[in-house]
C-alpha cells in the first residue's frame, strides 16, 4: 500500500480514467458472449464453429485457472505456508528437505 502513495495523484487519475474507458467503451463487461470483436492476434475468426470452440477453450482454461488458485488458497490456509515456502522445504513433494 505504500507504493500506491508514491504515485502522483495525476498519474492515478490517468490510470483510473484509462481503466474506465477500456471497461466502458472497448471491452464492456456486459458482453457475456466473450466476443469483444478484437479478433485473435489481429485476425477475426470467420468460421463460427472454430470461433465457438476457441471461446469455449478460453472459458475452460479460465475455470481451470480459478480452481488452481483456489487449490493454492486451501493449501496455504491448511498448512500456514505460502506456495513458495512449500516448494522451498519440499513439503509440496511429500518429502522433507529440512
Amino acid at each position: 500500500l505504500g507504493g500506491l502513495t508514491a504515485i502522483p495523484t495525476a498519474g492515478l487519475v490517468q490510470i483510473l480514467l484509462l481503466m474506465g474507458l477500456i471497461e466502458l467503451a472497448w471491452l464492456p463487461a456486459s458482453d457475456y458472449s466473450g466476443d469483444y470483436g478484437v479478433g485473435w492476434f489481429g485476425e477475426d475468426i470467420e468460421d463460427p464453429e472454430i470461433k465457438a470452440r476457441k471461446l469455449n477453450a478460453e472459458l475452460n482454461n479460465g475455470r481451470a485457472a480459478m480452481l488452481a488458485v483456489f487449490g493454492n488458497m486451501v493449501g496455504e490456509a491448511s498448512t500456514g505456508q505460502t506456495l513458495a515456502e512449500s516448494w522451498g522445504d519440499g513439503a509440496i513433494l511429500g518429502i522433507s528437505l529440512s
